[in-house]
């Protein structure tokens, strides 16, 4: 049995931990700009996600990681919800893989209608995980109250 998970700002020096994480994983690298959150159990870093600026309204949600003895324990639930309460976001974009999108719709995400207008970084970014990734990928947007 694990300790209870606690979620915090990944600091600009872990920030290098964090890329090899992302590497490993096939993901983008993150930068200073990005707003990490990491995840830890007893001392341990067992997870990843971050928000991306877009522009001064609009952001994006993802590098979400939960290492494999930790999953199915509602780690990736805890990260979403600690850069919710960060996120100075009006609207949040999230690319997940489709087997995982639900994750997200528990948090408000819901699939990007079709006529929605989506900023040139984030369709860039859709189109380089459709190419990147053999899983299927969703668009999905949250939109603040």
């Amino acid at each position: 049995m694990h300790g209870m998970p606690t979620i915090r700002k990944l600091s600009n020096s872990e920030l290098e931990w964090a890329n090899r994480r992302y590497i490993e994983l096939g993901f983008l690298q993150s930068s200073t700009e990005d707003y990490i959150a990491v995840a830890e159990v007893d001392g341990v870093k067992v997870g990843l996600g971050r928000l991306v600026a877009v522009d001064a309204l609009t952001g994006e949600l993802g590098g979400m990681y939960v290492a494999p003895a930790f999953r199915g324990s509602k780690i990736a639930d805890k990260i979403v919800a600690f850069l919710l309460q960060q996120s100075p976001y009006q609207q949040l974009f999230c690319i997940p893989f489709s087997h995982v999108a639900n994750i997200y719709m528990r948090f408000g995400f819901r699939e990007a209608p079709i006529d929605v207008l989506v900023p040139t970084g984030v369709a860039h970014k859709l189109a380089w995980c459709k190419n990147e990734y053999l899983e299927p990928v969703s668009l999905l947007l949250r939109v603040a109250d």
